[in-house]
């Protein structure tokens, strides 16, 4: 009886044992990757960079050679998170996670794309001021990496790229930390591979979208007052190739920031009191990569009437979609200008037309 009971105890432990292997098995991570560059200060700023930036992260990637990701000579995306020292003992280490996206698997060199978010312990204060924190005006931030990718499909691969984080405007002083740098990714596992369901789109076909979207900005220079943006725009995309489209856009925005008073950078009571008076219809048009189920587009335009205080009629956006429901996208947004942001904005855009699932001339098939 004893020993039936240890052989119980015995087959249940390796059951067990066996059961959370395969559990860790699947959070396991596919890669490791170290990175070293600089931050590119601007002006007074250059002092406060001591060093090399360098940093380490770890990846969950899949793969993708079927569907859309056959005219991108395949993909590999997936969630990453990590540790970036951004060359300054001021600003110490910056956590990082996000989600990256390479081209090119079958080929020697590819497009890589990150986005994110980043925190930064140490931010400027204006209770205490201090000129060397101007770089960063919140704990939070958003991260965009764009760069190339070196021997895209082997066991050790080399990146080449840009790195940017700030908080798109939300809280000012928001200079943000620009760093180029080379990322050397080491593969430790076998990368998954998956079937893509969603194919690309069918050239010479539109595609039309309503979104609306919800943001803010600082008018203020340094800890200045958030201002509420809402924003309401129709968009048509004619697709070039299931890789490609041109795209134009006509938006109506409210911008909270146009009642703030030029001289304080406070709420004013007598500074567009009247709602007409805070409204920016702006008319752009640009260019989008289409990626399945995800959108980015990049289009430059101009505010009809009421320019935000402090920029000028033109700008330009930066849109990145999901898409959520065959009709429905998710969406996050940028308006800048010269490279300094006016507002940051997600929302819903609700579209039309043919969709990537009806796609006629799109590979079926894995490589």
């Amino acid at each position: 009886m004893k020993q039936f009971v240890w052989s119980c105890w015995f087959v249940l432990l390796s059951w067990v044992g066996t059961d959370s292997a395969q559990a860790q098995m699947q959070w396991w991570p596919t890669e490791v990757s170290a990175t070293s560059g600089v931050w590119v200060a601007e002006g007074d700023m250059q002092d406060v960079v001591e060093s090399a930036a360098f940093g380490a992260h770890v990846g969950w990637m899949t793969r993708a050679t079927n569907g859309w990701a056959a005219f991108f000579g395949g993909v590999e995306h997936g969630g990453f998170v990590g540790m970036h020292r951004i060359g300054s003992s001021l600003y110490g280490w910056q956590p990082q996670l996000g989600w990256t996206l390479r081209t090119g698997q079958t080929r020697l060199v590819g497009w890589s794309f990150s986005t994110g978010l980043a925190y930064n312990s140490r931010v400027y204060n204006p209770e205490e001021p201090n000129p060397d924190l101007i770089a960063v005006g919140s704990h939070l931030n958003g991260l965009i990496r764009l760069g190339i990718t070196v021997a895209n499909d082997s066991p050790i691969s080399l990146g080449l790229g840009i790195l940017h984080t700030s908080n798109g405007g939300l809280r000012r002083p928001n200079k943000g930390i620009n760093t180029p740098h080379a990322k050397l990714i080491v593969r430790v596992a076998e990368t998954p591979r998956r079937k893509v369901y969603m194919d690309g789109a069918d050239p010479r076909q539109w595609r039309h979208a309503v979104g609306l979207g919800i943001g803010g900005r600082d008018h203020g220079a340094y800890g200045g007052h958030v201002y509420g943006v809402q924003e309401l725009f129709a968009q048509s995309t004619y697709v070039l190739s299931p890789r490609y489209g041109v795209t134009a856009q006509a938006a109506l925005v409210h911008h909270g920031a146009l009642r703030a008073d030029d001289n304080t950078d406070a709420p004013s009571d007598s500074v567009a009191t009247n709602p007409l008076d805070r409204l920016q219809p702006g008319l752009s048009a640009g260019w989008s990569w289409l990626f399945g189920r995800a959108r980015l587009d990049l289009i430059k335009g101009a505010v009809l009437v009421n320019p935000t205080p402090g920029f000028i009629h033109g700008y330009n956006k930066a849109q990145l979609f999901l898409s959520v429901h065959p009709t429905l996208d998710a969406f996050v947004s940028l308006r800048f200008t010269d490279w300094r942001a006016d507002y940051v904005s997600a929302g819903v855009a609700l579209r039309w037309g043919t969709s990537e699932r009806e796609c006629n001339t799109c590979p079926k098939w894995d490589l």
